[in-house]
């Protein structure tokens, strides 16, 4: 089944791709961001408006509540799989759009996201990690170096289970889910992939205007809204960058000036990691959007060469 990926770091222009390639090739969009995915939370995400929405039918976003916990990769992408086998089935054009990694992975890939559980092993593990959460992330973080270095310390629900992991199988939980030399002989779908960038000079001041324009459009006002609802702190939704810093504002630990720089600052580390997940794809054609104009139409002109090959 063939499927159109286009991934790379936040502020590349991958939604204003993915809409004008939508346009072009009689496309649909799925949207691969792991915020996106909560409802209120529109702003924050960077979701298609209303309008834009209108133009080209989006899949995959308000399809969960931000407190519940229970979301997974899995979820994920059983809602994906049925949203692509839709849109094929009406021949229309699958595109997958976003910098979330690992759904991206999680729809392209055969990654063995079904692991053991254990309930009896998690209740435990949750006890330990409300008695200390720093030691219990240390010894997280020293078993599964690579999962210390993605997870926040305060994100329990994934610290726990990339704990209950390692107890179980004697292997790192990221260890399932970096094994690419094998996945890339296993892959779900044909994709033809994508990959948006730009020097990292105009990537950092992509990132500080495109947050400066999230204030403006109302940032603050939407996590305020979420912050009054008393979701519990540790929901994955409630650790999304942007939500997270300004929360510490409502708590009167930082000034707003500050909140806003820790976003900024936020932003710039998860793009380079985006680059770093995103780089291991061997598969995937890079173009460098510093000339957005002028690299879309080596995209357009990439995509028509290709796509049906």
């Amino acid at each position: 089944m063939k499927l159109l990926l286009i991934c790379g770091p936040t502020a590349c222009h991958k939604s204003e791709t993915a809409l004008r390639l939508a346009k072009a090739f009689d496309g649909e969009i799925l949207s691969a961001d792991s915020v996106a995915v909560y409802r209120g939370m529109d702003i924050g995400s960077a979701k298609p408006t209303k309008q834009e929405q209108r133009q080209v039918p989006h899949h995959l976003i308000d399809i969960a509540s931000p407190d519940d916990g229970d979301f997974s990769v899995s979820a994920f992408q059983k809602a994906a799989d049925a949203a692509i086998v839709d849109i094929s089935s009406r021949n229309k054009l699958p595109i997958l759009v976003g910098g979330s990694g690992l759904y991206c992975d999680a729809v392209l890939e055969n990654m063995g996201y079904a692991l053991p559980k254990d309930p009896a092993l998690r209740a435990e593990l949750e006890s330990e990690y409300d008695r200390d959460p720093q030691a219990f992330f240390a010894a997280m973080a020293a078993d599964d170096p690579a999962a210390g270095e993605r997870l926040h310390p305060n994100d329990k629900k994934r610290v726990v289970r990339a704990r209950e992991v390692y107890l179980l199988c004697g292997k790192p939980f990221s260890a399932f889910n970096t094994d690419y030399q094998q996945a890339q002989h296993n892959s779900r779908y044909d994709a033809l992939r994508i990959g948006l960038n730009m020097d990292r000079d105009l990537l950092y001041a992509a990132i500080e205007g495109r947050v400066d324009r999230m204030i403006q459009q109302g940032l603050i006002q939407e996590a305020k809204a979420l912050y009054d609802k008393g979701y519990d702190r540790q929901l994955p939704a409630m650790q999304a960058i942007g939500y997270a810093q300004l929360f510490a504002y409502f708590d009167q630990e930082v000034s707003l000036t500050r909140a806003i720089l820790d976003i900024k600052q936020a932003t710039r580390r998860f793009a380079k990691r985006q680059l770093t997940w995103f780089g291991r794809d061997e598969r995937i054609r890079w173009f460098d959007c510093g000339n957005y104009e002028q690299a879309y139409l080596g995209i357009y002109a990439y995509v028509k060469e290709n796509l049906n090959k």
